[in-house]
């Protein structure tokens, strides 16, 4: 175990350090405008062409990730920063796997103990209301400080899981929500449909653009000078979070319309949440970990809803 999980400022051997106060000023506005670019840009293409009405039609969801991820491949592209800086690399790949399914799993379970009480929700169905979502983010800030102050053992004990093995599990999770449908007479197609937009629009998508670009590209200006536990971060991980609560929060909102109405209660849970994607990107040095995680969570949720539950 990690020993003491106070936040404290520390440096970090060999990054550099934080940039001048006009960096700083430049990275949070070029953040903002990415993510309001980002937004009205897959709102409108799903408000106003053939595409967006069809998928919406369906219930299906691919646009917004698909829009985040060509987004930050073509700010990285054109910017000439690097893939690896910015969190989408491959190496260690089977590291980043074994800690994002272990949390995957434990916060798909910690969200069947709420739902067993009475605080859960139906995904897709309605957002969370602001009591359960202020219990559900709760509940994950434990487990953020749980993460930072375990992160030592959790390391040596998947250090003992072969990467393959793992991947296996993960795969074998994915199929659950299409073995559930087959056995309660759901559609096949479109219940396969909802597993890829989760895994490639949610969790790919949002991943890569708020702990890939948004995350990164804070801590190049701010630094990484906080440590919890065993996980070093900085400010990063605040405002990715934030604006990825901000994200779910808008999800009630049509600004084309005019009509204002946020869930609040989604993005306070999203934004916890995105702490604890965040401090996995950073223990990581990889957004796949934050990916199996959010994938996990995501579309294994969906099954009591397949059950009719």
């Amino acid at each position: 175990m990690d020993a003491g999980i106070s936040i404290r400022a520390v440096g970090v051997p060999g990054e550099k350090p934080a940039g001048s106060h006009f960096s700083r000023l430049v990275a949070l506005l070029e953040v903002l405008l990415a993510f309001a670019t980002v937004h009205v840009l897959f709102r409108a293409i799903k408000r106003f062409t053939a595409w967006g009405r069809l998928e919406g039609a369906a219930h299906l969801n691919f646009t917004p990730g698909l829009v985040m991820i060509l987004f930050t491949v073509c700010v990285l592209v054109l910017c000439r920063r690097s893939f690896r800086d910015y969190g989408l690399t491959l190496e260690q790949w089977a590291d980043g796997l074994k800690v994002g399914l272990l949390w995957g799993l434990l916060l798909v379970s910690g969200a069947g103990l709420l739902a067993i009480v009475g605080v859960g929700h139906q995904p897709g169905i309605r957002p969370p209301t602001m009591t359960e979502g202020a219990v559900y983010a709760l509940a994950v800030l434990g487990a953020v400080v749980l993460f930072a102050s375990l992160l030592t053992w959790q390391r040596t004990m998947l250090s003992r899981i072969p990467g393959p093995a793992a991947l296996l599990v993960l795969c074998g999770l994915m199929c659950v929500p299409l073995l559930v449908a087959i056995g309660n007479h759901r559609p096949f197609p479109h219940t396969l449909l909802t597993v890829l937009w989760l895994i490639i629009g949610a969790a790919c998508g949002e991943e890569v653009f708020y702990r890939g670009y948004i995350q990164s590209r804070i801590n190049e200006s701010f630094g990484r000078p906080f440590r919890l536990g065993g996980v070093q971060f900085g400010v990063g991980v605040l405002i990715s979070s934030l604006l990825f609560g901000l994200l779910h929060a808008f999800n009630s909102v049509d600004y084309f319309e005019g009509h204002f109405s946020f869930a609040w209660g989604f993005g306070l849970a999203a934004l916890c949440t995105g702490l604890l994607y965040g401090l996995l990107r950073e223990t990581t040095g990889s957004v796949l970990a934050s990916i199996v995680t959010h994938a996990v969570l995501d579309v294994l949720v969906i099954v009591p809803g397949l059950m009719g539950i």
